[in-house]
């Protein structure tokens, strides 16, 4: 039998506590064929020597990669230095504080395999601190999901909101290799990715939990709307002007303006004014002028910071 390689590439940074989870939820596969890299990406605390531990007490379990570097670079840079090493037909990008579920790649690899030229996700379990264990989509009684979850060609979805639990997604790697990766350009990588691949390929949702997925304070992820300083919405606004040279239709439009509209209104809340004046820029720049439009665009250059407000929804919602 023909057997597809499946490369993980595992990105830890500061993640102890758990990264030794990640790594065993690799070994722990019921499927037969995977190399692993792992990439300790200048931790500060002491997760490269617990990374090598783990990695010499594998050692005829799983080929495995480490690269272990002195100081962290761009994470999109990293994944994509990675990529080029590996063999596998299909890539999974696996961070070190996230977990696979036994069953995550055999899964996968049937329905793309039966699918070409697709891109597979799933459903995952949220885990935050003090609270219940959540889902990403809800499911009913039986583990289902109770909402509908698009497969297909879904850009105007992608663009338009987040329908997608990026941890599991699994890449055909000739298909990642074709977009070049990663835009090293940018603080983070899955918006942009998605977006980018949804308006080529279609992609696959199988209902079933692939992944557990960590909701940390501490970790990048958490930090979209930092107060005041936040480094990840420039990059949210690099993205949407793509997708602006990326979009065909009125209907691709109002998918962006919805996102556009979305954005800023965290960023003014967040009092990243600068950014969410770029984002009024960018609906103006559409064609969109709205009562909205012109109330957003006073609170930004009136830098009214109701910040305090916002810390405050964050932690009740």
């Amino acid at each position: 039998m023909n057997i597809p390689l499946v490369s993980v590439i595992c990105t830890c940074y500061n993640h102890r506590e758990y990264i030794q989870e990640a790594l065993d939820s690799v070994v722990r596969q019921d499927y037969p064929s995977v190399e692993l890299v792992i990439i300790d990406n200048g931790s500060w605390d002491d997760s490269a020597r617990h990374i090598e531990s783990w990695a010499e007490r594998s050692a005829g379990r799983i080929a495995v990669t480490t690269i272990i570097r002195a100081s962290p670079i761009n994470y999109c840079r990293s994944f994509n230095q990675a990529l080029a090493l590996i063999s596998g037909k299909y890539v999974i990008d696996l961070s070190g504080d996230d977990a696979l579920l036994s069953s995550h790649i055999r899964s996968a690899v049937e329905k793309l395999e039966a699918n070409p030229s697709h891109l597979y996700f799933s459903n995952a379990f949220l885990e935050t601190a003090g609270k219940r264990r959540a889902t990403f989509y809800r499911v009913n009684s039986h583990g289902q999901a109770s909402v509908g979850v698009d497969s297909g060609y879904i850009y105007q979805q992608v663009v338009a909101r987040t329908p997608i639990c990026a941890p599991t997604l699994v890449f055909p790697t000739a298909i990642l290799r074709a977009e070049r990766g990663y835009d090293e350009d940018l603080a983070y990588e899955d918006f942009d990715i998605i977006v980018r691949l949804a308006r080529k390929y279609p992609f696959l949702y199988n209902d079933q939990i692939g992944v557990k997925k960590r909701v940390l304070s501490s970790s990048f992820s958490a930090q979209q709307y930092r107060v005041r300083n936040s480094k990840m919405l420039p990059s949210t606004l690099k993205v949407c002007h793509k997708i602006r040279h990326m979009n065909y239709t009125e209907q691709e439009n109002q998918a962006l303006m919805a996102r556009i509209m979305y954005e800023t209104k965290h960023a003014l809340a967040s009092a990243n004014f600068d950014v969410a004046l770029g984002f009024l820029d960018l609906a103006t720049e559409i064609g969109v002028h709205t009562w909205h439009i012109n109330l957003y665009r006073w609170w930004a250059k009136a830098k009214l910071d109701l910040s305090a407000l916002y810390i405050l929804y964050q932690k009740i919602k």
